[in-house]
Formats: structure tokens, C-alpha cells, sequence
């Protein structure tokens, strides 16, 4: 039977997966002949590379949390488009100490998109988007260069949603629950976690009070979905969400950082989560944290997790703490690097490239890493490493 002439229509709004605006700010981008903004472009890019060099943070957690206490007045405060109060605006501090205002769209209605014809696009509830050094620095590409942004590695990003649209089929909480604990029992049973709890158990660990992960995508979005590669990135969610079940029984079990569970925090910080990721997650006892308040939680008494994330997850940690231990994408040498590079064009070489502050860090700071599985780029943790901070 076709599923689509079954299926109700919902005349409230639905969350598009992966598809997001960047909001008005995107007008600002300069044109290839605009021969002032090309200039203009070149001294800003001049600027930032000077300032990263003398060692200025690009990524601050005052910054964060600055951006996050003003969403959530907002939120507590909504001023919908169309009423006869001022929109919100956001204030920005940039890299070079300038404030940037930008407008709060929330709720606004998008013009017609061809993709969804007969349908609104509807902006919806904002997350933080980072901006690599790679792409505040790249010297091609015009149109991607903003006057108003251009020192903003932290800018804000929206998911949107679409009114009128058929309703997807959500996958019931009790099937994700059950392929999740299925996942966490597979994972457990494999020869790379019992590696890796051997590994484990014979380091030297420093002090650990939280294990924070980002980026470990959501277990309901592929779920069911019989296309091999959404069915891979499902189980590379669960893989990774096991990952942190592993972690926290290993550190609980070794005495001495944490006498008990609920000194041991976990969390857990994804826009794509939804409802059901949440209440498995929590049952599972893992905390879902929005955007950035799981880089808030991040200090030096801190496991952080990432793989393969579509945000600069090592080059923001790298700026705003020393982390007890890493376990994310094997950081690359300047020559591995470079040779990503030759193939790929740089803004497109990754969304979580190494940079010489990451280098440096890794370097001076932790133990020679060890690789997390015998997998690689092919396993769920991609080509990953563990990291230990030096004692």
C-alpha cells in the first residue's frame, strides 16, 4: 500500500531534517565584483590571522553563555513576527571585541522554497553555529564574507520547519529503547571495548567529574530506514551514545574520581535531538543539554567525546579548557593536514579541522594517544584516538 496516501496531514508545524538558515545576516554577503568588500575581506582576514597567532582565544565560554542567557529571555519573552513589539536582538562580542546586534527570528515565515512547493518554511528555535578559523580566514570565495560578521566565529543558526506538510511516521520510544540497549550489549561484547576497558583500567587518569559528548546525532532520525548508509549512521549514534555507558562505568568502577554515580555527570549536546532521543538518553542516564550549554559544562575535570561532529568541536575545547581526557577524530599532522587540503578545496576540507592551537595542545599536553577501535574511518568512532592529560 502507498504509505503517503494513508498518512494524515498536520497543520502545525514540522521540523525539516538538516535543513537550516543562517537568517538575515546572510544578506550582507558581499558580491565577487565588489571590489571595496574584496578589499575589505583581505584586511579583515589579515586581522584575524594576526589576532589568532598572538594567542587570542577565537572560542570563550563568557561568550556562550553570554549569547545563552539572552535566548533564554527571549524564550521567556516571545515577540512573534507581526506584533506591534520591536523584535529581540542579540549581541554578539567578536573576536576582536566589536558587539555585534542581530536580529531574532524566530517564527518568521520564509518566502516560497521550490523544494517544498505548496508548503511555509517556518524559522524555527535558534542553536550556536562555529566558525572555524579555516573559514574566517580563507581568502577566496567573496560571497561567503559578511562586513557585520566577519570577527564572529559564534554566530546563531535556525532549523526550520514546514506548516501543511504530511506528518512523518515517528518511531515509538520503545523501539529505540530496545535498539538501544541491543546497541550498548553488542558494543559491550566487542573485542574493542574490552581493549578499551583494559586500556582504561591500567592508565593513569586525572581527576574526572563529567563526561560531555557532542555530535553523537540522533537514534530516532534513520531508525527503520532500510538504505544501508542511514542505517549505518544509526548505528554509529548508538555505537557512540554506548560509548559513554562504557566510559562512566570504567571511571565509577576505578575508585578515587567517583565514589558514586551521581558524582559522575553525563551529557550529552546535539540540535538534532528529538524527543525520543531525550527520554532514552535520560533513562539510560545521560543528560541532553541544548546548545552551548554543553560547552559551558566542559572544564578540565571533563571526558569529552566527539566524532566526526559538523561543528569545530576540538578547535572551541582546544580555546576554553584542558580536558582531562579526549576521545575524538585522531588529530592530523601539518603534512596530513595539508594533504587533505591539496584534494579538497579548504572550506570544504571539514567542519572540524585541526588548526596549530589544536596542535599545540595535543603536543604539550597529553600522552601519545592511542587509537579508540580497530575499525578506523570504517568503524562508528571513524578514525578516532584517546587522549590523556599528562599528570
Amino acid at each position: 500500500m502507498d504509505r503517503d496516501a494513508t498518512r494524515p496531514v498536520e497543520t502545525t508545524a514540522r521540523q525539516i531534517r538538516h535543513h537550516v538558515y543562517s537568517g538575515k545576516c546572510r544578506d550582507d554577503l558581499l558580491e565577487p565584483t565588489d571590489t571595496k568588500g574584496a578589499q575589505e575581506k583581505e584586511k579583515a582576514v589579515k586581522r584575524l590571522q594576526e589576532l589568532y597567532d598572538e594567542g587570542v582565544p577565537f572560542f570563550k565560554k563568557e561568550v556562550f553563555g553570554h549569547i545563552l542567557d539572552q535566548l533564554t529571555f527571549c524564550r521567556a519573552n516571545p515577540r512573534p513576527p507581526g506584533s506591534s513589539a520591536e523584535p529581540h536582538m542579540i549581541l554578539i562580542i567578536a573576536v576582536d571585541g566589536t558587539k555585534v546586534e542581530i536580529e531574532l527570528e524566530t517564527g518568521r515565515a520564509l518566502q516560497h522554497n521550490p523544494a517544498f512547493p505548496g508548503m511555509e518554511l517556518v524559522v524555527g528555535d535558534p542553536y550556536l553555529y562555529y566558525r572555524t578559523v579555516q573559514h574566517l580566514t580563507e581568502t577566496g570565495d567573496l560571497p561567503r564574507h559578511s562586513r557585520r560578521l566577519a570577527y564572529c566565529p559564534t554566530r546563531l543558526m535556525y532549523p526550520l520547519s514546514v506548516r501543511d506538510a504530511p506528518t512523518e511516521p515517528v518511531a515509538a520510544l520503545e523501539d529505540i529503547q530496545n535498539a538501544f540497549l541491543a546497541g550498548v550489549r553488542a558494543w559491550e561484547d566487542s573485542e574493542d571495548c574490552q581493549r578499551l576497558r583494559s586500556f582504561f583500567e591500567k592508565a593513569s587518569l586525572p581527576k574526572i567529574t563529567k563526561i560531555v559528548a557532542f555530535a553523537c546525532s540522533s537514534m530516532e532520525i534513520n531508525f527503520g530506514n532500510k538504505d544501508q548508509r542511514a542505517s549505518s549512521r544509526n548505528s554509529r549514534s548508538i555505537h557512540q551514545h554506548a560509548l559513554i555507558l562504557t566510559l562512566r562505568d570504567i571511571i565509577l568502577g576505578r575508585g578515587g574520581n567517583a565514589e558514586k554515580a551521581a558524582d559522575l555527570q553525563c551529557f550529552a549536546q546535539d540540535p538534532v535531538y528529538c524527543d525520543v532521543d531525550e527520554q532514552v538518553l535520560k533513562a539510560a542516564g545521560i543528560t541532553v543539554l541544548r546548545d552551548p550549554r554543553g560547552f559551558l559544562e566542559v572544564d578540565d575535570e571533563s571526558v569529552v567525546l566527539s566524532f566526526s561532529p559538523d561543528i569545530p568541536v576540538r578547535q572551541i575545547v582546544a580555546d576554553i579548557a584542558r580536558p582531562a581526557v579526549l576521545v575524538w577524530n585522531h588529530v592530523k599532522s601539518e603534512a596530513e593536514t595539508a594533504e587533505d587540503y591539496a584534494a579538497l578545496d579548504q572550506k570544504n576540507a571539514g567542519t572540524d579541522p585541526e588548526s596549530s592551537r589544536l596542535r599545540d595542545m595535543v603536543r604539550d599536553c597529553y600522552l601519545e594517544p592511542v587509537a579508540l577501535d580497530s575499525k578506523g574511518k570504517f568503524g562508528p568512532f571513524g578514525r578516532a584516538s584517546v587522549y590523556i592529560r599528562r599528570g
